[in-house]
């Protein structure tokens, strides 16, 4: 319809958890080609978004937590560790960045999927005591990607007690297009995020964060003179 060359390429999924079995008819039906990798290898992330960059209109990967899961897992394996300690975490954000960096700076359209987490606060009681209460939900997965994508959506399935219907509600947490951010809407189809869609310009230039250029000319020495 928009006469984009791109958009008659097939679809790419990363399946961590056989959902593909579940959703290749909805793409059979809607005569979309989808191509599926199965895997929760996190050194399949980066290459997987080259790799569809090359050849698919999208890339669409469930369940992104299951990545972070294994790079966790992968380095405490290697590491011989039953937990992490606080100096990993570096490491393990280091690593996880050059694919959040791959995901923002691409023209490819992803859409990732991920488990929900809870972020936890201690509080005080009116005894005095402290204790840890949920403050909040998350993607499960490294605390930034929430904040990457440009629209965030958080399902919740819910039930009727008394008529035992269930109900998917779509709570947009953020969109910068700002045509739906903060709305909510009951069992969502593609219509209900179409107003986000057409706020993009699909087909046009694409013009990218330049992550490789850094501040290094500006770092003193370690024998610089102190400045004032």
């Amino acid at each position: 319809k928009l006469g984009i060359a791109e958009a008659d390429r097939p679809a790419l999924m990363l399946d961590t958890e056989n959902g593909s079995s579940w959703v290749k008819p909805m793409f059979d039906e809607a005569g979309i080609p989808l191509m599926v990798a199965k895997t929760r290898a996190f050194k399949d992330l980066v290459p997987a978004v080259r790799e569809a960059e090359k050849m698919a209109s999208v890339l669409l990967i469930d369940s992104v937590t299951h990545f972070w899961e294994e790079l966790q897992a992968t380095y405490m394996a290697d590491r011989k560790r039953m937990r992490l300690e606080f100096q990993d975490w570096a490491v393990l954000k280091g690593q996880w960045r050059k694919f959040s960096d791959a995901f923002v700076t691409s023209n490819l359209h992803c859409i990732l999927c991920g488990r929900l987490g809870w972020e936890y606060e201690q509080v005080e009681d009116e005894r005095g005591k402290k204790q840890i209460e949920k403050s909040g939900a998350k993607m499960q997965a490294e605390k930034s990607l929430g904040y990457e994508p440009n629209i965030l959506v958080w399902m919740e399935r819910n039930m009727d007690l008394h008529t035992k219907v269930v109900a998917r509600t779509a709570t947009v947490l953020k969109d910068r297009s700002r045509r739906l951010d903060g709305k909510q809407f009951p069992n969502p189809t593609f219509a209900t995020f179409l107003p986000h869609i057409e706020f993009m310009a699909l087909g046009g230039r694409h013009e990218a964060v330049d992550t490789e250029r850094t501040s290094a000319d500006a770092i003193p020495g370690d024998d610089a003179p102190m400045s004032d």
